[in-house]
């Protein structure tokens, strides 16, 4: 089968993709890099398909592809003959964009002149980028100027000077390619060598790459292969797969290979037996993530669902695999949302964050979510905000469930968070947070080496920043070293430990960061306000390399004492001996 002839199925809508499929998630690199393959005539594997009469649900390929796609599904409610993508969806959307449709609004361009022979096979030999219409043309219209300007400037250059060549480029529209006719190839080709003053090299390998092309796409069936389950079957005979054994099929080639993350194919699962995710899961990841800078994705959502339907926070495929569970799952959807919902209300509007960067990744929030999932109508009582917020800083700080996140998430839960919620007591249980983050990661107090471990933490708490996203380049939070790094390496007299403290760090933007350089400090902050500097803990007057210790040692106790005062822990309540047992 051809390459063109699986694109016209694709086209006519009788190959289409399960609901199970993830999203497009190749990038324009590795489109770019399949079509040079094609080119080549290497084999780009082979296709996965399963034919079908049954009413599943299903989708249709992309032709104009964006990144902000939603997905609509369809129900084969008529049982006509499909043929359901099982694996190659990523190249066959690809070849599909590429050959038929858009990127971002962008067509798949080929520079016709590229190809030449090179040294090393590794790299892309044949050029193809995806370019707007405008663009294209004004490449093309800078490699006619180049070789007009050639010419004049010498009337005796060799038109086959590798040079010259090397600049002229000619980028045509793939789909405008495979459509012209014989005497238009012909007229294409001689316009041209004389646009661009061609030499016969460049003309032979004009020619060639227009061949090959059509070559490629729909004459060498040995490019591109299908393997189809139940083909051409009787719609009623009894040896066709059922879609239980297409599903096994599926997981176990997503366990083999490259495979999807467990949180795609645990999605990919559930769409199979709750058809309404498909839409539901995506548009509130969508919208939850409006306004703010959270970063939250189907991965987050899945694993508070598992945490509150009691199936763990582990992902693990085979649980399923059992009705019970998936019905566990859908019953608790609704709840599992609000309380995501009123988890990122409540850490944006009283904790003052609105980053999972800032707290360590998502992972910090399940704990909260699970919480919320279990406290009446959703919300954290008018004393439980202290605790919950103590609790979300120090697990912020000292990130406990960045590693081992399937067990420690699991433990918490289990062991903290599930008595409170079986006993009605809605306050977040700041002793246990406090148990298990010194047991897990030698948490002592708040003190430097509790902000050490998340600088960016503790800064933004004593410079006011909640990690927002910014609109403009220059605004964009970033961290520096008050006295510049390589300054101080210069000097030979501090450790890495004392050059990196987060006493010699602050936020400043992008814009100033990169006017900062290597600045003296005391240089830097001479514009900058007094109470500026007070709110960021930096004494003027120490804004000297002689007094650098003293500067890191007595900013270092004023950040830790304004992050203890405005989070208000005090030291007794980390004196508890731990009790907690693996």
């Amino acid at each position: 089968m051809s390459i063109f002839s699986i694109l016209n199925q694709i086209k006519n809508n009788e190959v289409v993709l399960p609901a199970i499929q993830r999203d497009f998630v190749w990038t324009e690199d590795k489109v770019q890099m399949l079509l040079d393959s094609v080119m080549r005539s290497y084999p780009i594997g082979i296709i996965l398909e399963w034919e079908t009469y049954d009413d599943i649900q299903y989708r249709t390929f992309d032709q104009d592809y964006r990144d902000d796609t939603s997905y609509v599904f369809h129900s084969n409610t008529e049982n006509k003959r499909l043929r359901i993508v099982l694996d190659g969806q990523q190249r066959l959307q690809s070849l599909y964009i590429g050959l038929f449709g858009t990127h971002n609004g962008r067509h798949l361009y080929f520079d016709v002149l590229s190809g030449k022979p090179g040294k090393d096979f590794r790299e892309v030999k044949y050029s193809f980028r995806f370019l707007a219409d405008a663009e294209a043309q004004q490449k093309n219209a800078e490699s006619r100027e180049k070789a007009r300007v050639q010419t004049q400037v010498d009337v005796h250059a060799d038109s086959d000077d590798e040079e010259a060549n090397d600049r002229k480029v000619l980028f045509l529209k793939v789909m405008d390619i495979y459509t012209l006719g014989a005497i238009s190839k012909e007229r294409l080709i001689s316009k041209m060598k004389s646009d661009l003053a061609l030499g016969d090299d460049d003309v032979f390998r004009l020619r060639a790459n227009i061949q090959m092309m059509d070559d490629a796409l729909s004459k060498d069936e040995n490019i591109l292969k299908a393997s189809v389950i139940d083909e051409n079957l009787p719609s009623d005979k009894p040896e066709r797969k059922s879609e239980s054994d297409v599903l096994e099929v599926f997981v176990r080639i997503n366990r083999q290979g490259t495979p999807l993350n467990r949180s795609d194919l645990i999605f990919s699962m559930l769409k199979l037996s709750w058809r309404e995710s498909a839409v539901a899961l995506p548009e509130f990841v969508k919208k939850i993530n409006e306004g703010n800078s959270f970063q939250l994705d189907t991965d987050f959502v899945m694993r508070c669902l598992f945490a509150v339907a009691g199936l763990g926070t582990k992902f693990d495929v085979d649980k399923l695999r059992h009705k019970d569970n998936i019905d566990a799952i859908k019953k608790n959807y609704d709840r599992v949302c609000r309380a995501i919902q009123s988890s990122v209300d409540f850490v944006q509007t009283q904790c003052w964050c609105v980053s999972s960067r800032l707290l360590k990744g998502y992972h910090t929030l399940v704990p909260f979510v699970y919480y919320l999932a279990n406290t009446t109508g959703h919300t954290v009582p008018n004393n439980g905000t202290v605790p919950f917020r103590k609790a979300l800083y120090l697990f912020g700080f000292c990130a406990p469930f960045s590693r081992y996140a399937d067990s420690r998430l699991n433990k918490f839960i289990n062991e903290a968070l599930k008595p409170l919620a079986s006993r009605a007591d809605p306050i977040f249980p700041l002793e246990k947070a406090i148990e298990y983050s010194r047991y897990w990661e030698r948490v002592t107090g708040i003190n430097d080496d509790l902000l050490n471990r998340n600088p960016a933490l503790a800064l933004s708490l004593v410079q006011q920043l909640s990690g927002a996203k910014t609109h403009f380049w220059a605004n964009a939070p970033e961290i520096d070293h008050i006295f510049p790094r390589s300054k101080l390496r210069e000097m030979d007299r501090f450790s890495e430990e004392e050059i990196n403290h987060f006493a010699n760090y602050w936020i400043l933007a992008k814009g100033k960061n990169q006017n900062k350089s290597n600045q003296h400090p005391k240089e830097y902050f001479e514009d900058v306000n007094d109470g500026e500097l007070a709110r960021a803990c930096i004494d003027r007057s120490q804004l000297n390399y002689n007094m650098y210790r003293s500067f890191m040692r007595d900013r270092a106790a004023k950040i830790v004492e304004k992050v203890a005062k405005k989070l208000g822990f005090n030291e007794s309540e980390f004196e508890a001996p731990s009790r907690t047992q693996d």
